[in-house]
């Protein structure tokens, strides 16, 4: 062996850096330390809510009658009743659902028969209003166009021509 070797066997052991311990150099054994005495503080009581039993007793009462009553609503007659009231439920929401699907199917018919019949009487006004039908029907009545010369035009005077209009009234037999 050499120097390094018979150093480090007659060296005292130190501690190893924290965190890590040397390689081949086992850790000497730590005694536990002693046990603090930690003062006691006294936390204050904490108040029970109101309408809840205060005692650890009485919170483990209530939960077992909590658990009774959901024991009893799970095993119970009331189970039944209440899927029961949750199926029909679910069924006059569906009846409601075909219901409304229903007058929607019929209100779409209703629209396409009336868009179809507004469609119709466009083309009755477009056929009526026609320029060559109202020249037709007014050549058979002995109407003609009057010549550009022929064209006169009035002026109105509201408060004369009211009195002329009455007064060609009073002449008619």
């Amino acid at each position: 062996m050499g120097r390094a070797a018979t150093a480090a066997a007659a060296a005292p052991a130190r501690r190893a850096p924290t965190g890590r311990a040397r390689a081949g150099a086992a850790a000497p054994a730590r005694k536990p330390a002693p046990p603090r005495a930690v003062p006691s503080r006294r936390r204050p009581a904490a108040r029970p809510a109101p309408g809840r039993p205060a005692s650890a007793r009485g919170r483990a009462i209530v939960r077992r009658r909590g658990a009774a009553a959901l024991d009893a609503l799970l095993h119970g007659p009331a189970l039944i009743a209440l899927v029961f009231v949750l199926l029909v439920g679910v069924v006059f929401a569906n009846v409601a659902l075909l219901q409304k699907n229903r007058e929607i199917t019929r209100d779409a018919a209703r629209v396409t028969e009336l868009k179809r019949d507004n469609a119709s009487l466009r083309r009755d006004v477009a056929e009526l209003g026609s320029t060559e039908r109202i020249r037709a029907v007014a050549a058979e009545r002995g109407l003609v166009l009057p010549a550009p010369d022929q064209v006169r035009y009035l002026r109105s005077t509201p408060q004369v021509d009211a009195r002329n209009a009455a007064n060609q009234l009073d002449e008619v037999p």
